[in-house]
Formats: C-alpha cells, sequence, structure tokens
C-alpha cells in the first residue's frame, strides 16, 4: 500500500459532499494603509480591534504572544475578522452561507465601524491586491506560531536555487479575494478542469495587484510571488494545473508531487525543506527548524499530513470543498463580484463545459493555461489580445449571470462591475496606473479604491 497516497485520499476524497446543496464561503483581505504615505502604524492597527469589540458583536478569539487580540468571532454567527499574516493585512472570514448578499450585508456593517475609526486615525483600509506601502511598512508576521513558521520557511528561499524571487515576506503585502463552494464526487473533476481553464480570463478581469516602486512587468504581482518562492519549489504544489484531470486517480497523482514542508509536535511547530508527497516516507529522517532556528531531526509519520496543503489556484480543501485563491483583492465596491463570477459559473457546470469545449479563444490562443495566465496578467496586451480576452470574459459573464438568475436572489447585480470592465477594457489595476500616471498619489489612489462606489 502506498501510504502517502492513502493519507491524502482520506484526507480530501472523503471530505467531499454526499448532497448537491450549494454553500458559498467568502474571504476578502484588504490592505491597511496609512494615508500619510508611511508605514501603517501598529498601536493603530492594534486599536481597531479594541474598536471593533466595543462597537460590534464580536468576541477575542486568539492573542499573540504579546497578548494582543490577532482575530475576533462575531458573537452571532461564525464570521471572523482577523490579521492575516501580518499586522497591515485585515481578512474577513466569513460564516458560511446560502447567498452572497447575507455575508454583503454583515460586511457593510463591519465596514462601517472599522473604516470610521481608520480615518480618524488618518489610515485607512483599501481595495488593492498589493499594500500601495508594502515598502514602506513593517511587514514583521503576526506573532503567533503559525505565521512565524510560514515567514521563517520562505526565506529558506535565500539559499535556495529555484527560488528566484526574494521578497520573503510577501505574504504581509498581497492580498486576494477567495471563495469556497462545495463539491461532490460527481462534479469535483468538472469544477477542476473548468475553473482552472478560465485563468487567463481571470488574470485580465481581476488583475489589481501591481508591485508598486518595483520592476515586476505584471498586474498580478502575487502570482510571482507564489510560484517563484518556496512555495513553488515543486510546480504542482501552487498555480495553475498544467494538465486536465481525467479521474480521480489522475487528480491524486498530481496531489503526490505537491509539497509537506511543516509539522507539529507536542504542540511545537517545525518547518523543513518542501519535500514531495510520493517521497515523504523514503525519508527515514527529516533535518528540521524549530521556530528559534533551532536544527532538529524529524521521523516521518501520518501526523504530519494534517499539515499538508497545496497552494494551487484551484485547491481541493479537507473541508469538501473547493477553494478559488488566484483572485485579487477588488475594490471595496466591488468585493463581492468574485463570489458571483464563481457561484455563477458553478451552477450553470454543464453549459460551462459546453462552452469551454470549442471557445475560439483557445482556437486562438491554445491550452497552454499557466502561460496563457502570466500572458493575459501583462501591463501591455495589443489591441487584438485585450479585445480577445475581454469577448471571453464577456462569455463567461453572461453565463455566470444565468446561473445567479437562476437562483433567484438578485446576485447577478454583483456582476454589474465586471460588465464595465469589459466595455471599457479596463481592469483595477490598469485603472489605478492610469490615475497614477495622471497625478494621484498612492494614497488618492487607496481612497478612491476604498469608497462605497464603482470606479
Amino acid at each position: 500500500m502506498d501510504i502517502a497516497r492513502e493519507l491524502l485520499k482520506e484526507r480530501y476524497f472523503s471530505k467531499l459532499k454526499q448532497s448537491d446543496d450549494l454553500f458559498v464561503g467568502i474571504e476578502l483581505e484588504f490592505p491597511i494603509v496609512n494615508l500619510t504615505g508611511e508605514a501603517a502604524e501598529f498601536p493603530v492597527v492594534w486599536g481597531l480591534f479594541d474598536e471593533i469589540v466595543e462597537n460590534l458583536p464580536f468576541s477575542v478569539e486568539k492573542t499573540d504572544e504579546n497578548g494582543q487580540a490577532i482575530q475576533l468571532i462575531s458573537d452571532e454567527n461564525d464570521d471572523r475578522i482577523l490579521f492575516e499574516v501580518g499586522y497591515n493585512t485585515l481578512e474577513f472570514a466569513f460564516d458560511k452561507a446560502k447567498t452572497i448578499s447575507e455575508v454583503a450585508s454583515r460586511f457593510e456593517t463591519y465596514l462601517a465601524v472599522i473604516q470610521n475609526y481608520l480615518a480618524s486615525k488618518n489610515h485607512l483600509m483599501t481595495g488593492l491586491g498589493v499594500n500601495p506601502f508594502w515598502d514602506k511598512n513593517d511587514n514583521r508576521p503576526v506573532a503567533s506560531d503559525r505565521y512565524e513558521m510560514l515567514m521563517a520557511y520562505l526565506k529558506l528561499g535565500a539559499s535556495h536555487e529555484s527560488v528566484r524571487d526574494h521578497h520573503y515576506n510577501y505574504g504581509a503585502f498581497i492580498q486576494g479575494s477567495q471563495i469556497q463552494l462545495d463539491v461532490i464526487e460527481d462534479n469535483l473533476l468538472d469544477v477542476l478542469n473548468l475553473f482552472n481553464a478560465i485563468e487567463p480570463a481571470k488574470a485580465w478581469l481581476f488583475a489589481n495587484s501591481y508591485l508598486w516602486q518595483s520592476q515586476l512587468d505584471t498586474l498580478i504581482s502575487r502570482d510571482i510571488f507564489w510560484e517563484e518562492s518556496m512555495h513553488g519549489v515543486f510546480k504542482e504544489n501552487v498555480g495553475v494545473f498544467p494538465e486536465f484531470f481525467t479521474d480521480k486517480e489522475s487528480f491524486l497523482d498530481y496531489l503526490t508531487k505537491t509539497a509537506l514542508f511543516t509539522t507539529t509536535h507536542d504542540e511545537k511547530t517545525y518547518y523543513f525543506s518542501p519535500i514531495q508527497v510520493a517521497d515523504f516516507f523514503n525519508h527515514d529522517e527529516i533535518a528540521a527548524f524549530d521556530l528559534a532556528g533551532n536544527d532538529v531531526v524529524l521521523s516521518p509519520s501520518p501526523h504530519d499530513f494534517d499539515n499538508h496543503r497545496s497552494y494551487q489556484y484551484q485547491d481541493l480543501t479537507a473541508r469538501g470543498t473547493v477553494e478559488f485563491r488566484s483572485t485579487c483583492a477588488q475594490p471595496i465596491a466591488d468585493s463581492f463580484s468574485v463570489a458571483a463570477f464563481h457561484l455563477g459559473l458553478m451552477v450553470e457546470l454543464s453549459e460551462f463545459k459546453n462552452l469551454l469545449s470549442d471557445h475560439d479563444f483557445y482556437e486562438d490562443y491554445g491550452r497552454d493555461y499557466p502561460t496563457l495566465r502570466r500572458r493575459f496578467a501583462g501591463q501591455n496586451l495589443t489591441s487584438d489580445e485585450l479585445a480577445d480576452v475581454a469577448a471571453f470574459a464577456k462569455d463567461l459573464l453572461d453565463l455566470a449571470k444565468k446561473g445567479l438568475d437562476k437562483r433567484g436572489f438578485g446576485e447577478a447585480d454583483y456582476l454589474a462591475s465586471l460588465y464595465e470592465r469589459v466595455e471599457k477594457l479596463e481592469n483595477p489595476a490598469i485603472r489605478a496606473l492610469e490615475l497614477y500616471n495622471n497625478g494621484k498619489t498612492l494614497s488618492e489612489i487607496s481612497e478612491i479604491f476604498a469608497n462605497g462606489k464603482n470606479i
């Protein structure tokens, strides 16, 4: 028996849902900026959690090593507000819901308290996919085992020949918009294959992480960071699938090429150079580090698979969901466009499959999905490329709208900003660059992307 393969099967396939009821799990991350253009002030950021607890029905769920609150939980549901990786990123992890609108309504309530407090301190939470003052901020990890381990692990890239990007603390200044949708055994492969195939269109439609004060020639810097860091030492561990999965076994084959790099023993956290799952039990010993950087020697254990997690853009989770994690944070007014887009297509999986089977876009550009995602995240698309990817995005939006209309909850309204992007041939990153080139400061752009109106 291949123990590693069986452990993966148990961790992921055993959790697939038996019902085709469709719940929505939404996670939103946003950067906190200091409107003076300097580093965000930690006393302000930390004081925000006191303000939330005082004015909203939230309680402290986790604190850091210094006693500072780092994660709050709602007294009324399972919504959470937390610092993500660093203290300059605020994440909203919402309780699973039947509709997008019920999540959006709660978000608006939270947003009013948060923005009013931050504005009084000359700070703001903004809708950019990368903190515009990333190079000035204190990007230390949140003082907790998980995030300190993650940052220390990424720093191993300094001596790893395959790692080209040396922004090891990138997790503290990039922000995403994730949605999780329930999957069942019958639709798992279609969900993975179909959504993977539209990554080129998503790259253009949702691009919003241009890295200010840098030479990265892309509108989605977060792709570069993930794929060219320690997470991407094994290409199967992160990014876009290069292949089409024909059955569960072919997907499981792929998962065995993903990496393990951390574990816990006796409530202590350790990390080590990534080891592919298929090779894990071929090691009698693993040279690892504790959080103080001390050398330790571990023995491989099935328990280590409790910490397995890949970073693919269509990520099968241990909760019986697929998490779509390739999308940048969006302007705050457009926050729920990502969820609406994916949810609508999920409702129309059969038509989705038909649409992609012979779409003109693939006739013109082929099906090398990883390469196409990088290409359509570029800054300088030709007029033909721009027209073609916008037309593809429009077809996807029309199908998503059909699916949302079928649900009957008015959720198609959340697609309005995306239709505007197709009409204007403009995504948020291009809009931000236009504003900057027309004389707007990064603080002013942050304010524009934080307002409650479409940009």
